[in-house]
């Protein structure tokens, strides 16, 4: 009795030990491949120190095309005629792979991880390549959307949401969760067999389980190779296996990759509320187009009403995403309205409907706004400082009434006016949101704005001292304003109506001037422009 009573105490105590260390063990996050930063955002010093690290990480991190050659385990069948083929096709068409290795960059570490998370094979981070593109605004005909390529009953099925503000198909941190749930699935059904599981990714597990049984009851082999499935399944697999072995062997088939470091390149921000999407590009230092390449899972101009409400970003930019928005919160969400356009409906008269200027509407609907067809749907802004938010100063870090200059307030004057008023400058229609680069004094950027490091500083509230990355606001729209009178045109000078696919750095390319030179004239507040807007470009000598 009393032996075994020992051995009760020490089996009880073992159990005590397992315990703690299950306990710590689940209490330590699995390696995600992406941070989530919540939306408490004024980052710690501790928080500040993890995102040094992990950019310092990211910057000293090893090719991780090297990783990934390192990590294949599914035999690649490389002398099979099929998988010859798409070896060949792949060797002729090398912009293709280097376009999509391009556009994988981002995400490859993340996707790596989560791979590892569900213990998958390593090739499966390369389905995307043959799904997509790795494009994550991909559209089939069929209805097929995201780097992933699924179809809205199954991406329901594993969680995704879809709605008129958010396709989760399409964001790739959300759609990648689900599409390696289901693969992992897949690899479950057909106990451990990949090539099965993954053939079954493309055209599902009824059709591979159809054709199994039918070479069952003709006794033949129920090997992926010789199952009767499409010519489109059939080509899946090997298209995977030959993007491996190209991978695998980089002195036999010398295809230049892109490098991507193996390290976390992108964070998540939680920001519990919805925000305006050119809003949180300038808060980030981001471009728009940037932010929704990093975000294309929204469909409108802001996140929506009821989430999700988490941003990807860049690592190198959360830290100044997190401060800005700090000092500028978002304190209540953006209030949308839907609105169906109907017929003879105008941009002034929806504008006039709901009392909110064109601008803003155009704003929030660049592609409908000035193709208004019955039946389509318009997003109106609400709350237009949430929206058209041009003329917010993200620099004022005091909440005081803003100081909008006279029409008349010549630039040298601007200054002296700014001490004569306890408020804040407002960003104009016509102003210039200018990033310091390396080598920047306030001198050099006066000079070229033709205005005055009185002014630069009175109205950005600075001393002498800038940083590289700083945006500062330079008072543009007063640079062309003598006493009433606008800028006039001049002989040589040029009226360019913007086409498909213009920016205001083409344009200043072809005519050879500079991007600030035309934002200056035209009273540009921002880069976006619209096709069909007609830009006076400053062609003349001087």
């Amino acid at each position: 009795m009393g032996h075994r009573c020992k051995k009760n105490i020490i089996k009880h105590f073992l159990l005590v030990i397992c315990g703690i260390f299950c306990h710590i063990a689940s209490a330590t996050p699995a390696i995600d491949g992406i941070q989530v930063y919540q939306k408490n955002l004024h980052l710690s010093e501790e928080h500040k120190e993890k995102l040094a690290d992990d950019i310092y990480r990211y910057n000293n991190a090893d090719n991780m095309w090297d990783e990934l050659r390192r990590e294949f385990v599914l035999p690649h069948y490389e002398d099979n005629p099929l998988v010859q083929a798409q070896i060949s096709w792949f060797l002729n068409h090398q912009d293709f792979l280097q376009r999509t290795a391009f556009r994988a960059a981002p995400y490859l570490y993340f996707i790596l991880q989560q791979v590892h998370k569900r213990h998958l094979p390593a090739e499966v981070v390369l389905l995307p390549m043959i799904e997509s593109a790795y494009n994550p605004f991909a559209y089939s005909s069929v209805g097929a959307a995201g780097i992933w390529q699924m179809m809205p009953a199954t991406a329901s099925g594993f969680g995704i949401k879809q709605n008129w503000w958010y396709d989760g198909r399409r964001d790739v941190v959300a759609s990648t969760r689900a599409a390696l749930d289901y693969i992992s699935y897949l690899g479950s059904f057909f106990n451990g067999n990949w090539l099965l599981a993954i053939a079954a990714y493309d055209t599902g597990e009824g059709n591979v389980l159809s054709a199994i049984k039918k070479n069952i009851s003709i006794g033949r082999s129920t090997s992926y190779w010789e199952l009767p499935l499409s010519q489109e399944t059939r080509d899946y697999v090997p298209q995977l296996l030959a993007l491996a072995v190209i991978i695998s062997h980089p002195e036999e088939y010398p295809i230049v990759f892109p490098p991507v470091r193996n390290a976390p390149y992108l964070a998540q921000v939680d920001l519990g509320a919805q925000i305006d999407l050119k809003r949180a590009a300038l808060l980030a230092g981001l471009s728009l187009t940037k932010l929704k390449q990093l975000n294309p899972g929204f469909s409108r101009g802001a996140t929506g009403p009821h989430g999700p409400f988490k941003l990807v970003l860049p690592i190198e930019n959360v830290q100044q995403f997190s401060e800005n928005l700090a000092r500028f919160p978002v304190q209540q969400p953006t209030n949308w309205i839907r609105y169906k356009i109907r017929v003879g409906d105008t941009l002034f008269a929806i504008a006039r409907r709901f009392n909110i200027s064109t601008h803003a509407l155009q704003s929030a609907n660049p592609m409908l706004a000035k193709n208004l067809k019955p039946g389509k749907h318009l997003l109106i802004p609400r709350n237009a400082p949430v929206v058209a938010n041009n003329n917010e100063n993200i620099f004022d870090s005091v909440p005081t009434k803003p100081f909008v200059p006279r029409a008349d307030t010549p630039i040298q004057n601007l200054a002296n006016a700014l001490e004569t008023v306890s408020g804040n400058y407002s960003m104009q229609p016509g102003d210039t949101l200018y990033m310091v680069r390396p080598g920047d004094d306030l001198q050099k950027i006066a000079r070229h704005f033709h205005t005055t490091v009185k002014t630069l500083v009175a109205v950005n509230k600075l001393n002498q001292d800038i940083y590289q990355g700083q945006k500062i606001i330079v008072p543009t729209h007063l640079s062309f304003t003598s006493s009433t009178q606008k800028y006039q045109l001049t002989s040589g000078d040029t009226i360019y109506m913007v086409r498909k696919g213009d920016d205001l750095e083409k344009i200043a390319r072809k005519f050879r001037t500079s991007t600030s030179a035309i934002r200056v004239i035209n009273m540009l507040s921002n880069n976006d422009l619209h096709v069909g807007d007609q830009l006076v470009i400053p062609t003349h000598p001087g």
